[in-house]
């Protein structure tokens, strides 16, 4: 079973996408912070992280990506940005997103088959 690890404050969002994943047949991870998500990649080595940019906790997500990519563990795993901000798509993909989603415009279903997507090949 491949591992999803969530990483966004907003519960509602966090409670949706997480039982849509789990019918998808997905193992899900949350974090509702930068810190615990940087934590839970290291530890649970996600199969895909969905990060969104703004977070609580002094850390945003570029911070979060900058040091996923950094680290040996993790700089292989496939990061999909969801999020509210439209115009920072060619940051995140510099820093090294693998795909960017805004939340207002993707539909739950667009979402999920961008997860299906990228990891239908890895």
């Amino acid at each position: 079973m491949k591992k999803i690890l969530i990483i966004e404050d907003d519960e509602i969002l966090v409670r949706m996408y997480q039982k849509r994943l789990i019918s998808e047949g997905y193992d899900v991870i949350e974090a509702r912070d930068a810190r615990t998500g940087l934590t839970q990649a290291q530890t649970k080595k996600p199969d895909l992280i969905l990060l969104d940019i703004m977070l609580p906790g002094g850390m945003n997500g570029f911070d979060v990506l900058e040091q996923l990519k950094q680290d040996e563990s993790t700089k292989d795993s496939p990061v999909l940005i969801l999020t509210n901000l439209e115009s920072e798509e060619k940051v995140a993909k510099e820093i090294g997103a693998t795909g960017y989603l805004v939340k207002v415009n993707a539909k739950p279903d667009q979402v999920i088959a961008a997860i299906n997507e990228l990891l239908a090949n890895k």
